[in-house]
């Protein structure tokens, strides 16, 4: 073996240079039933091109690179092998000036290998390395044939469900044409696109003297396809949202429409769709929510009735009676709400112009509020329901009396387009996390219930073109209020 400046010589023995070592910028490497390996990784190189001759006979050269460094192979092999394993291309934009490797030469009865490692790397590593880099790219070539094979699999799915959608709603007068033609848009695009080609088929023929008649058939058949196929495509969007609708008819509501499918005024029709499902949705959970809630409430009342009516009827104790009034009002109160709750659901809202001071102070005085407890401020005069109106403050009213230890002061005030009427009551306040919970139905509260007070009164406000707020009383406590539009929105 030997080795000077510039070259590395080898006969029948091994080389190996690793670490930090200088590479001249050509190298000669000359091999005769040895083995010589140059690992590059740490070396130093100059800047630009550096080239390494081989002349291998019965012998081999591994050359070790680091990711990013360009290799260029340019050897002769003569009944030899010269590979180049996995590159990790890192380069970026400047690395002109980087080291490269130019590897030319001659490889006879030998072999020539260049393998690209990260630093510390050994050669079992990468093969680990490189064989679970191929894993992921045949996993990821597997999942893009099963995502082609999802979708071809919908668009099988979707003519299917066409065609059984025209099937069931099959006209008669029209029995004689094909499924996919009984839609009246793409038949009409289809007629019309076809008398277009045909027109200009028609003009190439005139034109055309040495035109056959097969070549009318051809073209005709040809653009009969290309008219078909673009009347499908721009029916397609619409026969999606029918079958979305008859789903939804059907009661299938979980059904919804992908807008990011379409573009346009389908997105628009897509969105729509999804919207009114779920509100849908939303109106038959909170149904039978009600349902339940009801049949709870009712239970307890009609069972403790029931036992009054029997002690009434054994011992004529006028205090029974009494308690069966108390119960009574209870269901009255409840029923009330019920009905309050089904106006508001049909939009029946019969408004007239009222003074709010005077219908407020009635309701108020009535609940034991004393007169000097009750001010209104301002012209307070607007157009609501009455009914709807008492049953909100009534409802005010009774969240003050049930949850802030009793009703302290009742305000009425022209708030610009509106009128507001606010409850001040002495309990501990509500926590600013919990306001938006308290005009929610069905949530549960401390004092029991089905939940309906405040989330009727914010109900009944909106529809009188207003809202319903929950604020900090001075001096402690809660200001529970909502505010009525003056006047009906036309």
């Amino acid at each position: 073996m030997t080795e000077e400046g510039k070259s590395l010589r080898v006969t029948m023995g091994s080389l190996e240079r690793r670490g930090v070592w200088v590479v001249p910028e050509h190298l000669d490497v000359r091999v005769m039933w040895g083995n010589v390996e140059l690992d590059l990784r740490e070396a130093k190189m100059s800047p630009g091109e550096t080239t390494i001759d081989v002349q291998i006979t019965m012998g081999n050269v591994e050359i070790i690179v680091p990711p990013g460094m360009t290799v260029d192979l340019d050897v002769r092999i003569v009944a030899g092998n010269v590979s180049e394993g996995e590159k990790i291309n890192t380069t970026v934009a400047g690395d002109a000036d980087k080291p490269r490797v130019r590897v030319t030469g001659r490889v006879k009865l030998g072999n020539c290998e260049v393998f690209t490692l990260y630093p510390g790397e050994t050669r079992s590593d990468g093969e680990r390395r490189s064989k679970h880099a191929r894993h992921q790219q045949r996993h990821a070539r597997h999942e893009q044939r099963r995502e082609r094979h999802r979708e071809r699999h919908k668009r099988f799915r979707e003519i299917h469900a066409e065609r059984e959608m025209w099937m069931r709603s099959k006209d008669p007068r029209r029995s004689w044409q094909p499924w996919w033609l009984m839609a009246r848009m793409r038949r009409r695009m289809f007629i019309w696109f076809t008398l277009a080609f045909g027109a200009g088929i028609a003009a190439g023929v005139k034109l055309w003297p040495d035109a056959r008649w097969w070549h009318v058939v051809i073209a005709l058949f040809l653009l009969s396809m290309i008219s078909g196929g673009i009347a499908w495509r721009l029916t397609k969007p619409l026969l999606i949202a029918i079958r979305a609708a008859q789903d939804i008819g059907d009661g299938k509501l979980d059904t919804r429409i992908d807008p990011d499918r379409f573009g346009g005024e389908v997105r628009l029709l897509a969105v729509a769709l999804n919207d009114m499902t779920t509100k849908i949705q939303q109106q038959l959970v909170d149904q039978r929510q009600l349902l339940a809630a009801v049949s709870h409430e009712l239970r307890t009342p009609l069972g403790h009735m029931r036992v009054l009516i029997e002690t009434a009827r054994d011992t004529n104790d006028p205090k029974a009676l009494a308690e069966l009034e108390k119960e009574v009002l209870v269901l009255d109160d409840l029923v009330g709400r019920l009905l309050a709750q089904s106006r508001l659901e049909f939009g029946n809202l019969d408004r007239r112009e009222m003074d709010l001071g005077e219908l407020v102070s009635d309701i108020a005085t009535s609940a034991g509020i004393a007169p000097e407890a009750i001010e209104a401020i301002g012209d307070v005069r607007a157009a609501i329901d009455p009914t709807l109106l008492r049953r909100a403050v009534a409802n005010l009213l009774e969240n003050a009396k049930r949850h802030g230890n009793g009703a302290v002061a009742v305000r009425i005030e022209r708030r610009g387009a509106q009128v507001a009427i606010e409850v001040d009551d002495a309990g501990p306040g509500v926590a600013a996390d919990r306001r938006a919970d308290a005009f929610r139905a069905f949530v549960p509260s401390s004092g029991g219930g089905l939940g309906l007070g405040l989330a009727l009164v914010s109900r009944i406000a909106v529809a009188h073109d207003g809202g319903a707020w929950i604020s900090d009383r001075p001096g402690g406590g809660a200001r529970v209020g909502f505010g009525v539009g003056v006047a009906a929105r036309t």
